[in-house]
């Protein structure tokens, strides 16, 4: 019997699909056979990763339960839920921690401002307000005069406009209650007093105001700078614009330079790193039915026929999402990137750049829905106090 031999010929083994390792030509298919399959791999997980990016919210889950108030009326800022009625309010975050709670002589139509952890609150009509610090402390501070609009900084600076008194006065405050400020304003010449704004630093402020020019109104935005370059002009007023037959309800800072002037027909961006600088003027020929205000100015347009569409505009004033809604809301808030719509029953959910994400029933109802950014969400439902998520 002949010996068996271990040589190889050069054409390969009789034995298909077997390499001996030595063999280069076969140590390369190898590695292109594991190299094709490491790619089909990549590209399934790709696929699923994208399918899964791509599928829609189709329900939520409750990362946290509460027991509210089911009379209380609630506001969302910097991340927390707060509760309030006539005689105290509470801030609470999403993990149900209390960061502060205060009572109050009864307040019959309470006004909230915000700026950071900073919180300013007063009854319109009263002559006291209290200011947080964002740690629980509160500080009760007595007006001469009536407030009817109150606006606080960062730093606890407060402008307070009042009313009631032979003229109308804006008051400035420190976070101790001292007065740095005081500007006079009378009707015959300034128009009624309507609302006001402060930076973040505390050192600019924009007041609204309006008057009746032959039978028409005209809505009054003054500018004041506070710091060294105010400090150049007549009564630190460094602009004024008079807007013809326009109210102008609402004044935002946006950031500390920047400010938004709301009218009922259109919106104004100012640049306002010392004086104001227009940067974009926008008028509607729709009605403006609501606003909602953070990293983009958010509102709902009806025309004439009842349409109404969702727009979004950034701090250049550029629009970034425009959206036709039929979803009977009651309620509107924004958040980062994300807008919510409710009604009594239900919500819709928005995001800016992908636009409706979610919209669904709630068996309990709804009273409040406020974004958090990140998929969360807080829900009033009677008197239960919910965070939820949503869930793919």
């Amino acid at each position: 019997m002949p010996e068996a031999s271990a040589e190889v010929s050069d054409a390969g083994d009789a034995r298909p699909g077997f390499c001996y390792p030595l063999k280069g030509d076969c140590v390369m298919k190898t590695k292109w056979i594991i190299a094709g399959a490491m790619l089909i791999l990549f590209i399934l997980a790709g696929v699923a990763l994208f399918s899964h990016k791509k599928k829609p919210y189709q329900s939520f889950e409750v990362m946290r339960d509460m027991e509210g108030s089911a009379t209380a009326e609630y506001l969302c800022n910097n991340g927390c839920l707060v509760r309030y009625g006539q005689e105290g309010a509470r801030q609470i975050d999403r993990n149900g921690t209390i960061r502060w709670n205060v009572t109050y002589n009864t307040m019959k139509n309470p006004i909230f401002s915000f700026c950071g952890d900073r919180v300013a609150m007063a009854d319109i009509g009263a002559k006291e307000y209290l200011i947080l610090d964002g740690s629980g402390v509160d500080k009760r501070i007595g007006t001469p005069y009536e407030i009817q609009a109150i606006a606080v900084s960062a730093q606890g600076v407060t402008a307070v406009m009042m009313t009631g008194g032979k003229t109308d006065d804006i008051y400035m405050y420190d976070a101790d209650g001292n007065l740095l400020v005081e500007i006079e304003t009378v009707v015959s010449r300034d128009g009624f007093p309507i609302t006001l704004a402060i930076s973040e630093d505390g050192r600019k402020l924009v007041t609204s105001h309006m008057e009746i020019e032959n039978d028409e109104p005209v809505g009054i935005v003054t500018f004041y700078n506070f710091g060294d370059v105010g400090k150049n002009f007549t009564g630190n007023l460094v602009g004024q614009i008079k807007y013809r037959n326009c109210f102008v309800p609402r004044l935002y800072f946006w950031d500390n330079d920047t400010v938004l002037v709301l009218g009922e027909d259109r919106f104004e961006i100012f640049s306002m790193r010392e004086t104001p600088e227009i940067v974009k003027a926008t008028e509607f020929t729709e009605s403006i039915r609501s606003v909602a205000v953070d990293d983009c100015f958010c509102c709902v347009l009806k025309d004439r026929s009842g349409n109404e569409t969702l727009h979004a505009y950034n701090k250049s004033g550029t629009e970034v999402m425009k959206e036709t809604i039929t979803f009977p809301y009651v309620d509107f808030h924004t958040c980062g990137k994300e807008i919510t719509l409710n009604g009594y029953s239900g919500c819709e959910i928005y995001t800016i750049g992908k636009g409706k994400i979610y919209s669904d029933e709630f068996e309990n109802g709804v009273r409040y829905f406020f974004p958090l950014g990140g998929n969360r969400y807080y829900l009033v439902e009677g008197n239960r106090e919910k965070v939820i998520r949503l869930v793919r």
